[in-house]
């Protein structure tokens, strides 16, 4: 199976990210959205928006409820927002989930 992906939504305030299983398998829910399917495609129930509210990049967090509600309205279930993420969304790069960045802050220490 391959990596997940990020899904990147544009707001008017604010930007989102879910994480789906593949492109494959949102372009085939999109021809026929079923909330049935939705578990195949989205590799987590989660809504994520950076810090700063704006764009991909950056630590991400869960999105508060009224980030949701300033963008999409109220009253609205996290399958319909995931749902409408996906419809106007737009597939990332790969969500390097399980894979750790390291840096050096002193190359000179190593092997010492």
């Amino acid at each position: 199976m391959s990596e997940p992906i990020r899904y990147f939504y544009k707001g008017k305030e604010a930007d989102f990210i879910i994480f789906v299983n593949s492109e494959e398998l949102v372009e085939e829910y999109l021809k026929n959205p079923a909330p049935s399917k939705l578990t195949e495609v989205v590799s987590l129930f989660q809504i994520f928006s950076n810090q700063e509210s704006r764009g991909s990049e950056g630590e991400l967090g869960e999105a508060s409820k009224l980030q949701l509600e300033n963008e999409f309205g109220k009253k609205l279930k996290e399958e319909e927002l995931i749902d409408l993420i996906l419809k106007s969304g737009k597939p990332l790069s790969h969500a390097n989930v399980n894979r750790k960045k390291f840096s050096s802050t002193n190359d000179a220490n190593i092997g010492m």
